[in-house]
């Protein structure tokens, strides 16, 4: 039986993530603000809009695009799988919302030296830059290398960590691109792996993707 992998997603989500689900060999339930009680073996966060600054008690310094019900109903979730030991994938915005959800808070709009290679161009497409690894991680292991390229769209980032998380990639400007537990099953990216086909010069985003169905088949004891 396949796992069933639950994705939280932005309302305007390509299906990108649920292709990389299904070929990695999961069952994609793919839902905007999804009830956290519905029947599941692991989640996926997605990308998005900002999370309201509330949640980590800031006031709002360059948030927007703000959606409260997706932020308690992916709160509630990471509190579910955190609580029933289920894998989680953050990307993007979700790689936020797990360091969130864990204690930590972000930069609600990075400076402009940070910014500068982060920000999508202005046609609408990605950036790429190279990123560090540290070795004996999940991406240092899946990509056997110390550094690798990745795309990048976004104006926020992970600031201060949450409990339990560490980082495991960086940018030159220290700015943390992937994050996992110490001691759960999870796992969290800033950039969009569900886009990166390993083509000009970028990492392929699909072994993430297989990694964690292949987690996801090992706690489930296939």
């Amino acid at each position: 039986m396949k796992p069933r992998v639950l994705i939280s997603r932005a309302p305007e989500s390509s299906g990108l993530y649920e292709k990389a689900v299904e070929k990695a060999g999961g069952e994609p339930l793919s839902f905007h603000c999804p009830d956290p009680e519905m029947d599941f073996d692991a989640l996926i966060l997605g990308g998005g809009g900002d999370m309201d600054p509330m949640e980590f008690r800031e006031p709002n310094r360059g948030s927007y695009d703000i959606d409260i019900p997706r932020d308690k109903a992916e709160l509630a979730l990471v509190s579910r799988c955190i609580y029933e030991n289920k894998p989680i994938l953050g990307i993007c915005r979700g790689h936020q919302v797990v360091n969130i959800a864990l204690g930590g808070n972000i930069y609600q709009d990075m400076n402009p030296d940070m910014l500068a290679i982060h920000v999508g161009n202005e046609d609408g497409s990605d950036k790429s830059h190279p990123v560090r690894l540290a070795s004996y991680t999940m991406l240092g292991d899946l990509y056997g290398a110390e550094e690798i390229v990745v795309n990048s769209t976004h104006h926020q980032a992970v600031r201060n960590l949450g409990q339990g998380l560490y980082r495991t990639a960086w940018d030159e400007n220290g700015v943390v691109e992937a994050l996992q537990h110490a001691s759960l099953p999870i796992w969290t990216v800033q950039f969009h792996p569900e886009r990166m086909t390993g083509e000009n010069g970028e990492a392929d985003g699909q072994k993430i993707f297989d990694f964690f169905l292949d987690q996801c088949r090992k706690r489930l004891g296939q």
